[in-house]
């Protein structure tokens, strides 16, 4: 069929829309092909492969010439142009004017020809991430293609969210192969962004999360991405966080249920990822037998820039934690020698002034051993030390695993409690006493082993009760055998 070309151009540029058209790129300079013809049988197969090569020669320079000519002209609506010196330091950046007017700016005193400008039109919770990406792959750019392709958002004058696709080029020094120029081109793609789309870019979040799901954030309606047998036999439940707490009560170690399912709040969790971009937690799920970490981050957003959807995946951290643990354990063993008393073998001073003076806590209690120096002077040094021994186990077992006993210094000790109200504090002193009455060393039997108790009670760091507690004490010094309590 025949075509009238000036009725065909008329009825583009009647159409909807405008309608430009630019002369294609020529391209010249092609290796020519063999005229096998010319040549006797015996060469031809040789011949043949030689054209075959050329012809593939021929076929990347021509993509390689239309794609520059591509990406000079047809994406030229917004583009930046920056130079660098031979050290790869910027020397200048430029926007051209289709930027300034997809971003809403008007002219060049609004968007200055500087980097900074370009900083400033990010979304201000992705900026960090795509200027490192931006130097990184300056600093890289010897191992990346001349060409390379990047989709992101960016923030107009008003406020208003756009997203941008486009292609940034490197152009080298032919001697040295650093780099001179990067030039980009970009146009806004915001019209085209639809659902599908952005659950293609979701899509690859599946061969990363061992479970996966694409939530709607309006009514916590999901998409499944990526799943596995564990999370199959869990009840379904149309409501996502349901569902996610199914799957806690079904799978997940009990030790971990509480706190998941505290986190597993619809509020909490865009209140969350709103002001940081993510949320997670770590689990140990019992069916697996395998530690994971749960992650909500963001799926896609309205144009007001709320969020439209959310996504949460759980990927199998336990290579990792293993790797962590067994170092934990070395820092442990460290932590062990260089934190613990030689002599009383429990907490030392160090540990206090390094680890907790600075942590919040419930109560703070300064205690001494009544007459110490009548011990060493009456039955020597040696019984103070077992004195001091079995002072320190008997604290030690008297109080539970997460308070800490320290060895404050000589024949004073501290305890430390993070959660005991002021009642079971009470109780607690007066049973201490009690079992301190109870020490017997075996070598010194006319050595009776007797403290003194000086408790700050209320809710403070430790450095802050510190100073309450020995004045407790020095009350208790008054009568000894015995404790003095004083609440803030």
């Amino acid at each position: 069929m025949i075509v009238d070309k000036k009725t065909a151009a008329d009825s583009i540029d009647s159409g909807v829309g405008k309608f430009n058209a630019e002369t294609g790129l020529a391209v010249d300079d092609l290796t020519p092909l063999f005229d096998i013809s010319q040549y006797p049988a015996e060469m031809r197969e040789v011949l043949t492969e030689c054209n075959r090569r050329i012809d593939e020669a021929n076929s990347k320079y021509r993509t390689a010439k239309y794609r520059e000519d591509m990406f000079a002209k047809g994406l030229k609506a917004g583009m930046y142009f920056c130079t660098f010196d031979r050290n790869e330091n910027m020397l200048s950046f430029e926007f051209n004017d289709e930027t300034r007017q997809m971003l809403g700016y008007d002219g060049l005193e609004d968007l200055p020809n500087e980097f900074d400008s370009w900083v400033k039109t990010l979304v201000p919770e992705e900026k960090d991430a795509i200027v490192k990406l931006f130097w990184d792959s300056v600093r890289i750019h010897r191992e990346l293609p001349d060409i390379t392709h990047a989709t992101y958002r960016m923030q107009k004058k008003d406020g208003s969210i756009i997203w941008v696709t486009g292609a940034g080029r490197f152009i080298r020094r032919p001697d040295d192969g650093s780099l001179e120029i990067y030039m980009g081109c970009y146009r806004d793609i915001t019209a085209q962004q639809e659902l599908e789309e952005y659950l293609k870019i979701i899509e690859a979040i599946g061969k990363i999360f061992n479970f996966s799901m694409f939530i709607d954030v309006t009514d916590m309606s999901y998409r499944m991405i990526s799943t596995n047998k564990y999370v199959e036999m869990v009840p379904k439940d149309p409501d996502a966080i349901q569902f996610l707490k199914n799957n806690v009560s079904s799978s997940v170690a009990e030790s971990f249920r509480e706190g998941l399912n505290e986190w597993l709040d619809k509020e909490k969790i865009l209140a969350a990822i709103n002001e940081h971009g993510t949320t997670s937690m770590e689990f140990y799920s019992e069916s697996a037998h395998r530690w994971f970490e749960g992650i909500f981050m963001v799926g896609d957003r309205n144009d007001d820039g709320s969020l439209a959807h959310i996504v949460y995946g759980c990927q199998d951290t336990t290579e990792a934690k293993l790797q962590n643990l067994a170092q934990q354990k070395k820092i442990s063993e460290f932590e062990t020698e260089i934190y613990t008393d030689s002599l009383s073998k429990i907490r030392n001073r160090r540990f206090l002034d390094e680890k907790l003076i600075y942590e919040p806590c419930q109560a703070v209690v300064m205690a001494d051993i009544d007459k110490f120096k009548e011990i060493n002077d009456t039955a020597g040094h040696q019984c103070g030390d077992i004195a001091i021994r079995k002072v320190a186990e008997t604290l030690e077992q008297s109080v539970r695993k997460e308070d800490v006993v320290i060895r404050y210094g000589g024949d004073e000790f501290m305890m430390v409690f993070f959660n005991i109200t002021k009642e079971n504090l009470e109780k607690k002193l007066l049973k201490i006493i009690s079992e301190m009455r109870k020490i017997d060393i075996e070598s010194s039997q006319e050595v009776k082993t007797t403290m003194s108790f000086g408790a700050a009670y209320g809710t403070a760091l430790v450095n802050d009760l510190i100073e309450t507690a020995d004045k407790a004490l020095y009350e208790s010094k008054k009568t000894r055998d015995t404790y003095t309590l004083i609440a803030l």
